[in-house]
């Protein structure tokens, strides 16, 4: 039996299906447009810089206020005066600090909101001199542009609007009273209404600026999955390019000569073109050559260049490495669960989409130049909610597969590390001659 060869080509109609199917967004194209985002200012980079120049406005603002505060002296009592003095500045301290340690820094913020009030409330209890309060103004409003900045940072929009109102509620009402200086209702009032300009002012500017970074982050979440996407579809289409060449160039040959075989010399030429058809679709999908070997600096360039891609705020660090080659697969199993790991954390490790509290480190070791063995270490670690291992369901493939399978298959370990509140750890490691 013969058969014509061009019966096994494609039909008119697939080869219109496929000239037809849309094509994946060029993965240059939106490299373009992450490098274009990471020169944008993000979320957590507007936070920083709302809180830090917050706290460096309290603090200076707090030194204007000492002449205010010496000049109390006649008629609020010294401990009094010490002691709310002491715990404002230490409280503005606080704020500072957690402004550069980017921890706690709401926290701080509240903590000098609820104590600023408290103090305002307390103010009658601190006069001891009437006679000597009239006409003057309690110094804690030197500070009331301070509180209302922490509150608008550190609340949300509705709960920072009503604690302005009611602070400057409270000032009126303290600053028309004998201890609050017997200021009359209009001028109190007129206080109230420029304190209170001033507050929408910072409202306004505060959340304008979150939603623009906002737009910015979601755009360039959205730009990055597609990246993923169109590299896989890109991978996806050259594996089937390579794959119908081989079917084209293989198994099509040997079906043709099965077809075509009669006597039984061609019949066991065309059982050994079929062997050989065989074990090269069995290793086909190896998309390394085991003997391609990768060297260690290429390969913590090309992690360096995709952890920067999936997130410029990620922190990298990398020891010096060599050019002693590591095999391609194992490279390949390395980076690709290296990246698994880091999408994990970009898309799971916050519990708010909103928070810019988790940090996130990828860092890679390896042996010292003068060691023959090589060895190499990946950690992915960020301080995020964590998680419980055991409560993985089996059908997600993230770390059972992506991660500690794929290592494993070429000699290497995964470990995970992982802490409800406490942030993960995904180590993966290779050592030459371990399997």
């Amino acid at each position: 039996m013969s058969q014509n060869p061009s019966s096994f080509a494609p039909s008119s109609a697939e080869t219109q299906r496929r000239s037809t199917t849309a094509e994946p967004v060029a993965p240059a194209d939106l490299e373009s447009t992450l490098s274009r985002l990471r020169g944008a200012l993000s979320r957590s980079t507007v936070e920083r810089v709302l809180t830090r120049a917050a706290a460096v406005f309290g603090l200076l603002l707090s030194l204007q206020a000492i002449p205010v505060v010496t000049g109390s002296t006649g008629y609020v009592g010294a401990d009094w005066l010490n002691t709310e003095s002491i715990v404002a500045l230490g409280a503005l301290l606080l704020v500072v600090v957690a402004s550069i340690v980017k921890r706690f820094v709401r926290t701080t913020m509240l903590l000098f909101c609820g104590l600023y009030l408290a103090a305002f409330i307390a103010w009658p209890l601190c006069v001891v001199n009437l006679t000597a309060a009239k006409g003057t103004q309690p110094w804690l409003w030197s500070l009331i542009a301070v509180a209302m900045a922490y509150a608008v940072i550190a609340l949300p929009v509705w709960w920072a609007g009503a604690y302005i109102v009611v602070v400057t509620s409270v000032y009126v009402v303290i600053h028309t009273q004998p201890s609050g200086g017997a200021g009359d209702l209009k001028g109190a009032l007129l206080d109230a209404v420029y304190v209170l300009l001033i507050g929408a002012f910072m409202v306004m500017l505060v959340v304008t600026l979150r939603r623009a970074a906002g737009r910015v982050d979601d755009a360039q979440s959205t730009a990055m999955h597609q990246y993923a996407r169109a590299v896989g579809n890109q991978a996806a289409e050259a594996e089937r390019t390579r794959m119908d060449a081989l079917v084209h160039d293989s198994v099509l040959s040997t079906l043709i000569t099965a077809a075509r075989a009669e006597t039984d010399t061609e019949q066991v030429a065309a059982a050994r073109s079929a062997e050989a058809a065989l074990e090269t679709l069995q290793f086909a999908p190896d998309a390394f050559d085991p003997d391609a070997d990768v060297t260690l600096a290429e390969f913590g360039q090309r992690l360096e260049e995709a952890v920067h891609l999936l997130s410029p705020r990620v922190g990298f660090s990398v020891e010096p490495l060599d050019a002693r080659p590591v095999p391609g697969v194992v490279a390949d199993a390395l980076f690709s669960a290296t990246v698994q790991a880091l999408i994990n954390s970009l898309q799971h490790a916050s519990a708010d989409a909103q928070s810019d509290s988790v940090l996130r480190t990828v860092s890679v070791h390896t042996t010292a130049g003068a060691t023959p063995a090589r060895e190499v270490t990946v950690q992915v670690s960020d301080t995020g909610v964590g998680f419980d291992l055991e409560a993985v369901p089996r059908e997600r493939l993230g770390l059972r597969v992506s991660i500690r399978e794929r290592v494993e298959s070429v000699g290497g370990g995964a470990a995970i590390h992982s802490l409800a509140g406490g942030g993960t750890s995904v180590i993966v490691t290779w050592r030459e001659g371990a399997s």
